[in-house]
């Protein structure tokens, strides 16, 4: 037979049992385990700061940027797929498609230096693929 939750016999048992594990793990038991646990995105701004990696660019914003600034028909056979050390990385599906976008790369540059800063970009780099 169960005893009822709030009796005093259950509350003394329910102590000594907290009693006999606190002096077996040898300290008391933390209230909330999950009390000190935050999410790595709260901290990672400020690791990445502190590194000398400030800012940066998100890959969506450069893909959006990219497909405004090349219009649709481009935006469909080309994919930007890096940007390493300020050098944007443009895949392209067809040789004759690189070779109208070399072209045009000074003026393509200029307008995604524009729209994502000069810092961020400096350099347009176009692949077959």
């Amino acid at each position: 037979m169960r005893r009822k939750p709030g009796s005093k016999k259950e509350r003394g048992r329910r102590s000594m049992r907290a009693q006999v594990t606190r002096e077996w793990v040898g300290a008391p038991r933390p209230l909330d385990l999950g009390k000190n646990i935050s999410p790595a995105s709260d901290h990672i701004e400020a690791i990445l700061e502190s590194i000398g990696i400030r800012g940066g660019l998100d890959e969506e914003e450069v893909k959006a940027t990219w497909r405004s600034l090349a219009g649709e028909l481009v935006a469909k056979q080309t994919e930007p797929t890096s940007l390493r050390k300020g050098c944007l990385t443009l895949k392209v599906l067809q040789p004759s498609m690189r070779y109208h976008l070399e072209q045009l790369k000074p003026g393509l540059l200029r307008k995604l230096q524009a729209e994502l800063g000069e810092d961020n970009i400096k350099s347009l780099r176009l692949t077959i693929g």
